[in-house]
C-alpha cells in the first residue's frame, strides 16, 4: 500500500499492524544492542522479580512503530521524526496492535508533511505506548 499524499486528510486512520512479539525478537534486540536484561528472555527470572512474564523491550516497540509507518508510506515519503512515551509494559507472546491516525497535514519548506499520532495497544485495549511522528512526502 502506498499512501496518496494529495488525498490525505486529518483524522485518516493508518492501517492497524497486528503483531505478537516473541521472545526470539527480544533476544535479537538484546544481541544487537549487546544488553541482556534477563526479564526480556527468561520467564523464570522475570517472575522472580515480580513480572508476569517476559517483557517486550521498549525500543523494540518503538521500532515496530517505525515499521507500521514505513509500511503505510509504501515508498511515498520518509519518516522525519518519531517520539514515544512508554506507559506500561507488554508481554512477549501476547498480541499488540500498532495504530495511528493523521493529526495534521501541512506544507513546510516547500514539502508536504503530516503529523501522526501513534499508539501500541495491548490485548486489553490499553495503550502501552503513545507516540508522535512527522513524515515528509516525496
Amino acid at each position: 500500500m502506498t499512501v496518496d499524499a494529495a488525498n490525505l486528510h486529518e483524522g485518516d486512520e493508518l492501517p492497524a499492524l497486528e503483531l505478537t512479539p516473541t521472545i526470539a525478537q527480544a533476544v535479537r534486540y538484546c544481541a544487537i544492542n549487546w544488553v541482556f536484561p534477563e526479564f526480556f528472555f527468561d520467564p523464570d527470572f522475570a517472575k522472580s522479580v515480580g513480572m508476569p512474564g517476559t517483557m517486550v523491550p521498549g525500543p523494540l516497540k518503538l521500532g515496530l512503530i517505525y515499521r507500521a509507518i514505513d509500511e503505510w508510506l509504501g515508498g511515498a515519503g520518509f519518516i522525519r521524526q518519531v517520539r514515544a512515551a512508554h506507559r506500561r509494559p507488554d508481554l512477549a507472546k501476547h498480541p499488540i496492535v500498532i495504530a495511528g491516525r493523521v493529526a495534521r497535514v501541512y506544507d513546510e519548506a516547500g514539502k508536504r508533511r503530516a503529523d501522526l499520532e501513534m499508539a501500541v495497544i495491548n490485548e486489553d485495549g490499553q495503550p502501552s505506548v503513545r507516540g508522535f511522528a512527522v513524515v515528509e512526502f516525496k
